[in-house]
């Protein structure tokens, strides 16, 4: 099987910019708040890199230098999939994670109609813990209009940060496998495109929204597995509305936030 799936964790930590100034300003002038795109940023770029841990999980039922205890149940109906991380393993990635990693399938990757289910079992990375009652589906759909493979998958997560304060996030997406299926072995030549909305609540304690307006591109040959295009458009409760863009395509890393006309940059890690 050339991925057992594609899943994601929720996990954010950063700082926000602000202004200080004693004259009145308009709204426009003092929203310079990027802590929800930061926040949102953050959640993508975390989800690939698990997505990697266990891609590689149930490729090579190890993460080779470094990784979790892979146990696979392949008897029953209902393939099972455990990754144990134990109380604290430094993966091959740089990051520290303790805990489990639950995931259930009914099926092959490329058959349509198969379900995979993610759970965790007090799952931790770098200090910031994801909820027993987190979920994640992925559907397999068959092919679309254009002959391209296709998922449903949706996430419910709440994540509790490493300084105390928490985030939640809800989406419903639809992802779309645009390169790579030719060559079935191989899949750091494999891309997607992600299509969809969100909805949670930031660090702060703020509800947002989030539409993808134009595709989101992740691509596998990059390092750490980026986002490198695409167009989110964000909402946080009683802010202007933010542009989130992912670039053109290059393996760079970087972000820009667009708020009432104003551009900042925010760089992965």
């Amino acid at each position: 099987m050339k991925k057992l799936l594609q899943l994601s964790l929720i996990a954010a930590l950063a700082l926000s910019l602000s202004v200080t100034g004693c004259k009145k300003k308009s709204s426009e002038e003092t929203d310079t708040d990027t802590q929800t795109s930061q926040n949102q940023n953050a959640l993508e770029n975390d989800f690939d890199q698990v997505s990697s841990q266990v891609d590689n999980a149930a490729n090579s039922n190890g993460l080779k230098k470094a990784g979790p205890v892979i146990t696979i149940d392949t008897v029953n109906s209902t393939r099972k999939m455990t990754v144990d991380y134990g109380t604290g393993t430094l993966c091959d990635d740089g990051k520290m994670r303790s805990g489990k990693i639950l995931v259930t399938w009914t099926g092959k990757f490329r058959d349509q109609g198969t379900t995979k289910s993610i759970a965790f079992e007090n799952f931790v990375q770098n200090g910031n813990a994801v909820d027993n009652s987190s979920t994640k589906t992925i559907q397999n759909m068959g092919r679309d209009a254009n002959n391209r493979m296709y998922w449903n998958i949706s996430v419910n997560a709440t994540v509790a940060l490493a300084n105390g304060s928490t985030i939640e996030w809800q989406s419903t997406r639809t992802r779309t496998w645009i390169a790579g299926e030719s060559t079935p072995t191989v899949w750091n030549d494999d891309k997607y495109q992600i299509t969809g909305t969100t909805t949670g609540i930031n660090k702060k304690g703020l509800n947002y929204t989030c539409t993808i307006t134009t595709p989101l591109t992740v691509d596998l040959s990059c390092d750490k597995r980026r986002i490198t295009a695409g167009v989110i458009e964000m909402k946080p409760e009683g802010k202007l509305t933010r542009t989130i863009d992912y670039g053109s395509g290059e393996c760079d890393g970087t972000v820009t936030v667009s708020i009432g006309g104003r551009t900042y940059s925010i760089t992965r890690l």
